[in-house]
């Protein structure tokens, strides 16, 4: 599933190039702008086959004005939300559910912020 939201923000936001990684993967020197994919657990759905994970995309641009994080941060909305992917069996769809709050990460020398989906998947087989 993480494989499939991420070439699905490689495709569609140009931005980042191939810069799209899994949680600590990135540090202070990685070259920005790019994106971070968190996963959360399964959690039951009213769907009789399915369940539903939260998925947190963090957008980092370099220290220059909080419209870059917007443009990209709207850029992955537009790229995943009511999009259909499907991965190993798995047909899921993502829906968006809101942003945090714009931050400034001191760590990684870093504008941010996070745009939250959740997937509505169906298993397969």
């Amino acid at each position: 599933m993480r494989n499939a939201i991420r070439d699905r923000i490689i495709e569609e936001v140009e931005d980042f190039g191939a810069r799209v990684y899994e949680p600590y993967m990135p540090d202070a020197n990685t070259e920005k702008p790019y994106a971070v994919i968190v996963m959360g657990g399964e959690a039951e759905t009213n769907m009789r086959y399915g369940f539903d994970v939260p998925v947190r995309v963090w957008v980092y641009v370099d220290k220059t004005s909080f419209s870059d994080v917007d443009s990209l941060l709207a850029k992955v909305i537009n790229a995943l939300n009511g999009v259909e992917l499907e991965a190993d069996d798995l047909k899921f769809g993502l829906r968006y559910t809101g942003s945090t709050d714009d931050m400034y990460d001191e760590t990684w020398k870093a504008l941010t912020r996070q745009a939250n989906f959740v997937t509505e998947t169906i298993r397969g087989g």
